[in-house]
């Protein structure tokens, strides 16, 4: 419910909050007026699931893979030592207040699976239907890069969070431990789904400050679940850092189509191809 009052508008909802917040970042990460719009835009006529097969093989690049293996070696130090558990009682003792927990009441909703996935294909389909429209080109980009992140982050995220197999706060003793195949919460979900969103708008955003401030808000599902007592850090660290390899693959991929070009030159006198690499 929205309660309009004279000279105020105060927010009831928490889902319409966030749901807004989402929508407000999108629409101002891209300045679309006046700017070509194909430059940013992935080769027209692309079938969706080529592209998922080509972010699947930069996903799973030797690199990728490298930097996913140190960033779980971390996480897994702070999961079975100390680290976690005294993040947590230091976080919920000196930090955590009703005022974090109303914070946190909107935040949470930015990860949540049941509307940001519906969200972000809602969005690549308004921009399959409106490409001629500036806006809404870049609505349906952000959405296919959303979209696209969250299927092939999204098993790895499913496997990791079994094989971890880390429990929740309170759930056991020594809960952030790892103890795979036992449980499925050693990576965050939350942390994933709400990070992708906001990860994308940053990649596509030309504007220094928007960029930053997404990534910024890229963490706030993630903080939510720490603030809850719903996760330990290294668990959200883990979920938010497979977002970002997700969405630099997806990223990676979308460039390779814009790197080299072939068109054809045509003249009355003569015709040939012009061939033109960019980096």
């Amino acid at each position: 419910m929205i309660r309009l009052c004279p000279g105020k508008i105060s927010l009831k909802s928490p889902k319409l909050a966030g749901l807004l917040l989402m929508t407000i970042i999108v629409s101002l990460a891209y300045p679309a007026h006046g700017k070509d719009i194909s430059e940013h835009h992935y080769a027209s006529g692309s079938k969706m699931w080529t592209k998922v097969k080509q972010d699947y093989g930069y996903f799973y690049s030797p690199g990728r893979l490298t930097r996913l293996g140190i960033a779980f070696g971390v996480g897994g130090i702070m999961a079975n030592t100390d680290l976690d558990e005294n993040f947590r009682e230091q976080f919920q003792k000196n930090f955590r207040s009703s005022g974090t927990d109303g914070i946190s009441e909107n935040a949470k909703l930015l990860g949540e699976g049941s509307y940001l996935v519906p969200l972000s294909l809602l969005a690549a389909g308004v921009g399959s239907l409106y490409s001629t429209n500036p806006e809404a080109s870049v609505i349906g980009e952000w959405g296919r890069r959303s979209a696209r992140a969250y299927l092939v982050g999204g098993p790895a995220l499913l496997l990791m969070q079994v094989v971890t197999g880390g429990s929740r706060p309170g759930e056991r003793d020594n809960a952030s431990h790892w103890d795979p195949l036992n449980d499925s919460n050693g990576v965050s979900g939350h942390a994933f789904i709400g990070a992708i969103p906001f990860l994308s708008v940053g990649r596509m955003s030309e504007s220094p400050f928007l960029r930053y401030f997404s990534y910024v808000a890229s963490t706030a599902a993630g903080w939510s679940r720490i603030n809850d007592d719903a996760h330990y850090a290294s668990q959200v660290l883990l979920g938010w850092y497979m977002a970002w390899e997700a969405v630099s693959a997806v990223t990676e991929s979308g460039k390779v189509d814009r790197n080299f070009q072939i068109s054809p030159l045509v003249s009355d006198e003569w015709y040939g191809l012009k061939l033109s690499w960019s980096w």
